[in-house]
């Protein structure tokens, strides 16, 4: 800056202009989640949002749009960008006081998805050398990092350490810290729809789902208020992440979430995962002002939970563990609305390994979920075959499955698997499973001539090889677990 110019800018007669790092006013403040490059969510009011002197009066500019809020008593303001539709221009968003100026450039409005949870939503584009490479074709992640940057997907991350404080191009200098479900969710959706996207990823591995959700909810709750132990619950204390990496989001504009969780949750045996995901998911929703945003999620792949590390687990979980775990999560698509899973039973590679490969397929499977619910794709067949009914026919049992597609098949051309029969006065034993028609499989054993239970892939370790026409595994079951 030449003299002249410091001079006037001192004086107050010019108004210079800086970026989003060079905010410095006292109380002028913008949370790191609005940024140039950012995508805004189209189809919505969007928020922008910050804090200044308290009564201050600020400007807002977006394109030819002018707004003006006052902070108030506390220093906060919030406006709120009318509807607009998903272009691929480049916007310009300014937002001013008597003496600052921030500019943004550089904005695109498009679809916005948030994606959260533990270390599987966490497992980064660029694999760290805790994670084992996938064992069966090409690591398509790797690959992703070596293309041109895409100006048309955008992507944000709630960092704990920091390091990220504004929203990048997706690209080989921007992606290697990204959610790799995430990103491939966005990737499908962006190749699909053809408009920008924007991927927030907010997730850190070892946590419970206890810490996603405000102490206050917990304690509001007719349920676990009773449980509560000095604040915590079933030994930890609500709402940590919450604070530390979704609040500095909040309200942000989206259109919906991803969930990919449970882990730490399924090796205490938890039993109450279904009424802890309507407390965040409800939580969540008002937070984002969206009460009726998808929240699509992924049921926990086979791992031997029963020795976790090779410590036993301290006798806390057994080879049931996980699939009665799996069971509560299935709950949570009756119990919360606007809910949906994807089944990952036959991405694994290691069952000791509690961080499965193949991301890219995870985020094409919800993307698929996405795709059928929200943006009108009906034909696509989003789910792997889900038990529908069931009923015992001359000693056998009759399956009847949905989401078939153009039919059931194996997936390694071999007898179908997984399968277990039994009786009230006996457990379950393997059984015999054949394809009778494009939706139904009969089960049988010889030996067992009045059967009243069925299951499939009840074990932690079980890969069903049951698929339908897609190659979307089917989702275990347990006639004992479900009602007729």
């Amino acid at each position: 800056m030449n003299k002249r110019l410091l001079l006037l800018w001192l004086m107050g007669m010019i108004l210079l202009p800086i970026t989003r790092a060079q905010v410095c006013a006292k109380d002028f403040s913008l949370p790191d989640v609005i940024s140039s490059n950012m995508v805004l969510q189209q189809g919505q009011d969007i928020p922008i949002w910050g804090t200044a002197t308290p009564g201050e009066r600020i400007k807002i500019l977006f394109d030819k749009k002018r707004m003006t809020v006052r902070a108030d008593k506390n220093g906060n303001w919030k406006v709120m960008l009318p509807a607009m539709l998903a272009d691929k221009l480049s916007h310009t968003l300014t937002i001013s006081t008597k003496d600052t100026a921030v500019i943004y450039r550089n904005i695109l409005i498009g679809e916005v998805w948030l994606c959260a949870g533990q270390s599987n939503m966490e497992y980064r584009m660029k694999l760290i050398p805790q994670f084992a490479p996938p064992a069966k074709g090409i690591d398509l992640a790797a690959e992703e990092l070596k293309k041109p940057d895409n100006e048309m997907i955008r992507v944000f991350i709630s960092d704990h350490r920091k390091s990220w404080k504004e929203w990048k191009v997706a690209g080989s200098k921007s992606l290697p810290g990204v959610s790799a479900a995430g990103y491939f969710f966005g990737k499908k959706l962006q190749e699909d729809l053809d408009v920008p996207i924007g991927i927030i990823t907010v997730a850190i591995g070892g946590t419970r789902i206890e810490t996603w959700t405000p102490r206050e909810e917990y304690e509001s709750s007719s349920l676990f208020a009773p449980m509560l132990d000095q604040g915590r619950i079933q030994g930890i204390a609500p709402g940590e992440i919450y604070q530390n990496l979704l609040q500095p989001v909040i309200p942000y504009g989206i259109k919906g979430f991803l969930w990919y969780q449970g882990e730490n949750n399924c090796g205490i045996d938890d039993r109450l995962y279904t009424e802890k995901f309507r407390l965040m998911a409800e939580r969540w929703r008002k937070d984002f002002g969206q009460p009726k945003a998808p929240f699509y999620y992924v049921l926990l792949a086979p791992h031997i939970y029963s020795d976790r590390m090779h410590r036993h687990a301290l006798g806390a979980t057994t080879a049931e563990s996980l699939p009665l775990f799996r069971q509560q999560q299935i709950c949570v698509r009756d119990a919360v609305p606007h809910c949906e899973y994807v089944s990952i039973s036959d991405l694994v590679d290691d069952l000791r390994d509690i961080h499965p490969s193949y991301k890219w397929e995870v985020g094409n499977r919800l993307a698929r979920v996405a795709l059928s619910k929200n943006y009108g794709q009906d034909s696509i067949v989003w789910s792997g075959p889900r038990i529908k009914s069931w009923e015992i026919q001359n000693h056998e049992a009759i399956i009847t499955f949905e989401h078939c597609g153009e039919g059931l098949k194996t997936n390694d051309v071999k007898l179908v698997g997984w399968f277990e029969i039994g009786t009230d006065e006996g457990g379950f034993s393997p059984a015999v499973a054949e394809i009778i028609n494009k939706n139904q499989v009969k089960v049988y054993r010889k030996g067992i001539y009045n059967p009243t239970k069925v299951r499939l892939g009840w074990h932690e370790t079980a890969m069903p090889n049951l698929v339908n026409s897609e190659g979307l595994p089917a989702v275990p079951f347990s006639t004992s677990e479900i009602k007729q």
